[in-house]
């Protein structure tokens, strides 16, 4: 006897329903059908997954280890059933691509290449608040495109079977409030703000937080990060003078926040697109990362501060 889908099921149901009568109702199973499939299973396993008795059943540290597991594999099993469902479905010409976004402004300029370049096709988007999962995702075929994003000194290599492409670096500049000493200034010598409290994403993505401290130390100073926070808060501890903070260069800005460069561009990040080696965006990746790159510098001269900085420096990486 092979170990079955259904079998965890099972063992689930027993579980959540603390007897086995109770869970041979929910699974439409007769008591005695369930019992027999339970010793069966737990011959399986070597062992009894649960202790029976008048209060039910209670699963054993052995019921309890195969439990953990058993709820970790049955969400990527249902998953695999509606994936499945919805390729039959569909004509098999129509293309459908999952695409997984970090909080970045490269996630819209993707989004409306992609539909541009492959009319028709079936897109869903899923986003992360930082993009640590996503490489993950595309290795196991969870996802078919993604955007990503490393800093200096921490550059990130494509797992097994996923090709990543870069689209520009560009500088990451700091905010502070409109009230700030500093927001006078057209740009901010990082060693200035040793001083500041430091606002910084829970979430933040790996590579950013060393890039962060190490452009510091050679500033000669250990930043303060007081606050960890998602944007919306952020946004009001920096606007109210309590804290400073990083931001992309494209930003557009926001009330009561004055975004400046930071001399010298002692922090940088660069933008990338990942996909899946034999996904359905392998023959469309160069033209989509020239699109996209394109799109990218359309709309970074639209940004007011960024567009001034580039009028001030050459570019960390070639426009097309």
């Amino acid at each position: 006897m092979d170990l079955e889908v259904r079998h965890l099921r099972a063992i689930c149901a027993i579980a959540d329903s603390g007897s086995i009568s109770k869970a041979a109702v929910a699974l439409k199973m007769s008591q005695p059908a369930l019992a027999t499939q339970l010793r069966r299973i737990e011959r399986m396993f070597g062992g009894p997954l649960f202790e029976r008795g008048r209060e039910g059943a209670r699963p054993t540290d052995l019921g309890a280890w195969v439990l953990i597991r058993a709820r970790s594999l049955l969400p990527a099993f249902d998953e695999l059933r509606r994936d499945g469902m919805r390729y039959a479905e569909q004509p098999p010409e129509k293309i459908r691509i999952r695409l997984g976004c970090m909080s970045s402004h490269l996630a819209i300029n993707v989004i409306g290449c992609l539909n541009e370049l492959l009319d028709g096709a079936d897109i869903t988007v899923r986003t992360e608040e930082a993009m640590d999962l996503l490489p993950g995702l595309l290795e196991s075929e969870r996802l078919e495109l993604a955007t990503l994003g490393d800093y200096p000194g921490h550059e990130l290599l494509p797992p097994p079977g996923v090709v990543y492409a870069g689209v520009a670096v560009e500088p990451i500049f700091v905010g502070v409030a409109a009230s700030h000493l500093l927001a006078r200034q057209e740009e901010i010598e990082l060693r200035d703000l040793a001083g500041e409290d430091w606002v910084m994403h829970a979430l933040v993505e790996a590579g950013h937080r060393e890039h962060f401290w190490s452009a510091c130390a050679q500033q000669g100073f250990t930043p303060k990060v007081g606050y960890s926070a998602d944007l919306s808060l952020a946004i009001d501890l920096i606007s109210s003078g309590r804290c400073v903070g990083m931001f992309q260069a494209t930003s557009k800005g926001h009330p009561g926040i004055t975004i400046r460069p930071l001399a010298g561009t002692p922090l940088r990040f660069r933008h990338m697109i990942g996909w899946t080696e034999h996904g359905p965006v392998a023959r469309y990746g160069h033209e989509l990362v020239q699109a996209v790159t394109r799109t990218y510098w359309a709309e970074v001269r639209r940004a007011p501060v960024y567009a001034s900085w580039l009028r001030r420096h050459v570019p960390l990486s070639t426009p097309v």
